[in-house]
């Protein structure tokens, strides 16, 4: 979709803050609020009603009888510009929590005000019974509709609206591999591989910190993550409404994720990275199945109601040909632009070069680099986990994956019995690792921002591979310590690096210190 940025001109200072005011008591101040939006919204460019219909769409209203309702995802012409919206909020030096709930305002303003045009019209749709009913969201300007073949032609004809998508339930790609026994170890080998021990000497846990994750669900049951659990109306949400408590599906795949990033180390095992993190999770994938309806319920709801600081996808959508999707790219932009730090398993489709996938892969994105945090595999010898998705990214050529931690033999929570651990392995569950890392530099500099955060993450690194950033280990071996000492603008603590604490030989380690980041 083509976007025109509109002619007005960029408002800052104080008169911005006024952008963010969801209702005013004054006209006015509204005029105001208005006026200011307008200076950051991109407006999609004009097309005709039909170009406006996702081909799938096309397929289905084609063959569609009249009374027929078809779920829809409609998105409005109007949308806000993050990486402006970033640059204004950075502008008021405020906090890291004020910072994500201007840009939470923003978009929430900017819906509720451009979607009231189309509301009358739904309304009237309904009354004909044309519609069946609609729910609207922030994260991306869009409704979902469910309504009839004359409906959806009838709202692709407005103005107002950019392109509607059908409701496409497809089956995932959930890159983690099977579980077994998790036989007689009870620590994982991950904890001093990364460095992680070292972190928890000086205190660091993830204390203070909320771990997010979308995914087909998370366990409270568990020893591992019953006593982390958030709690309370915000922290656990299932869009089909079946589980009004946290529970996994059959596999159990949330809950092992979610175990390695914040596991309480109970009962004897060690596993979690941050076992002193809290953590709030929704169920996008019930069925393990995508659902692009309900994957925007999901981030939605993590976006304006669960609101965590670090949040795990541990997941690619769907399709193996078209390995840069662009479908969840304003939902990400959204997350990063709000100080929501999104962590993607890089997928389980190597050895091949450029098996990376969506939306582990996506550039261009608000603060930093730009590019998304993806995380591939390691082996305990450290080399690379042969499954682990590799570059180049198919976006644009650069470098893939991010950074890479261990994803075999790692020992997982299942919730078959509130004590049930196994072993597991894929990238999935190295999402969960890193995730837990990022907790853990939140908690020693609580006021970072996003952008701070991936630049100490690519820099607390073990240059493993061919020099520089690779399409094996992309950054290199994150290595906790050296991320701590990176976002603290100081050198690694003597004597913890990785080739004494780790076991890694000389050959196969170029740096200990940490370096800046490298961009390809």
């Amino acid at each position: 979709m083509t976007h025109i940025r509109t002619g007005q001109p960029w408002l800052a200072g104080p008169l911005f803050a006024l952008l963010f005011i969801h209702c005013s008591a004054r006209d006015s101040q509204s005029q105001s609020e208005d006026m200011t939006i307008s200076s950051m919204v991109e407006r999609a460019a004009p097309r005709q009603p039909e170009q406006k219909l996702s081909p799938e769409l096309r397929r289905v209203l084609s063959a569609a009888p009249a009374g027929r309702k078809l779920s829809v995802l409609v998105d409005l012409s109007e949308q806000l510009d993050l990486h402006r919206a970033v640059r204004a909020v950075s502008q008021q030096h405020s906090s890291r929590r004020k910072r994500r709930e201007l840009v939470v305002a923003a978009l929430t303003r900017l819906a509720g005000r451009s979607q009231a045009r189309l509301v009358p019209l739904l309304e009237q749709f309904k009354q004909r019974g044309w519609v069946e009913g609609y729910r609207s969201f922030a994260i991306v300007n869009r409704f979902v509709v469910s309504g009839t073949p004359a409906a959806v032609r009838a709202l692709a004809a407005r103005d107002e609206v950019a392109a509607i998508e059908i409701e496409t339930p497809e089956g995932m790609r959930m890159p983690s591999g099977p579980t077994e026994p998790a036989a007689d170890a009870r620590s994982s080998w991950a904890i001093p591989f990364m460095g992680v021990d070292k972190a928890w000497q000086r205190g660091l846990t993830g204390r203070g910190v909320v771990v997010g994750i979308i995914d087909t669900g998370v366990s409270s049951l568990h020893q591992q993550l019953r006593g982390n659990f958030r709690g309370g109306d915000n922290s656990w949400y299932d869009p089909t409404g079946r589980r009004s408590s946290p529970r996994d599906a059959a596999k159990a795949h949330g809950t092992q994720v979610l175990s390695a990033a914040v596991a309480q180390n109970a009962g004897g095992w060690t596993m979690g990275v941050a076992p002193g993190a809290q953590w709030v999770a929704c169920s996008a994938f019930p069925d393990e199945r995508y659902n692009n309806v309900l994957i925007t319920e999901c981030a939605d709801w993590m976006l304006r109601v669960g609101q965590p600081d670090v949040l795990i996808c541990p997941w690619l959508l769907p399709g193996h040909d078209e390995h840069c999707n662009p479908a969840l790219r304003r939902i990400v932009g959204a997350w990063r632009a709000a100080e929501i730090f999104p962590v993607f398993a890089a997928g389980n489709w190597g050895p091949d070069p450029s098996s990376d996938g969506s939306p582990a892969n996506y550039v261009g994105l608000p603060q930093g680099d730009g590019r998304s945090f993806a995380v591939g595999g390691l082996r305990r010898d450290g080399s690379v986990y042969p499954s682990s998705s590799r570059g180049p990214n198919s976006c644009d050529g650069s470098s893939y994956p991010t950074v890479a931690v261990p994803a075999e033999d790692l020992i997982v929570a299942l919730p078959l019995t509130p004590t049930t651990h196994m072993r597991s392995k894929g990238t999935s569950i190295a999402a969960g690792l890193a995730a837990g890392a990022v907790a853990l530099l939140l908690q020693s500099a609580p006021e970072s921002t996003l952008a701070e955060l991936h630049a100490a993450l690519q820099s607390g690194i073990v240059d493993i591979g061919p020099p520089g950033a690779d399409n094996l280990f992309g950054h290199g071996r994150l290595w906790v310590p050296h991320a701590v000492a990176a976002l603290a603008g100081s050198p690694p603590v003597p004597g913890q690096t990785a080739k004494t604490d780790a076991g890694i030989g000389q050959s196969d380690q170029r740096s200990t210190m940490p370096r800046r980041e490298q961009r390809r």
